[in-house]
């Protein structure tokens, strides 16, 4: 097959400021009707995109392997690990009525 120059696209290129970082997980949530993994797997882009995943683990305490494997959306982490990653990345849990 033929070269088309056709890349896959990765949103943590997108995410350049903390108002997009929000915004795009705050759209996970909302299209997925808030799936855990879904959401864990955005905050993992959100990480990503800030190339902080060195900084992030050693923030919450993790090995970069064990943030990696927490954010892939292939575990349950735990809520309270969640809190700690979402902090160390910039971001924080909005709560507010259900429709």
């Amino acid at each position: 097959m033929s070269n088309l120059g056709i890349t896959e696209f990765d949103p943590a290129d997108a995410l350049d400021t903390p108002e997009r970082i929000a915004a795009y997980i705050q759209l996970v949530a909302e299209e997925t009707d808030n799936d855990a993994k879904a959401m864990t797997k955005a905050l993992g882009v959100a990480v990503r995109a800030q190339k902080a995943l060195a900084t992030v683990a050693a923030e919450v305490d993790l090995t970069r392997q064990g943030l990696a494997k927490a954010l892939s959306g292939e575990t349950n982490t735990s809520f309270d690990n969640i809190l700690k990653i979402a902090r160390a990345a910039g971001v924080r849990i909005r709560w507010e009525v259900a429709a």
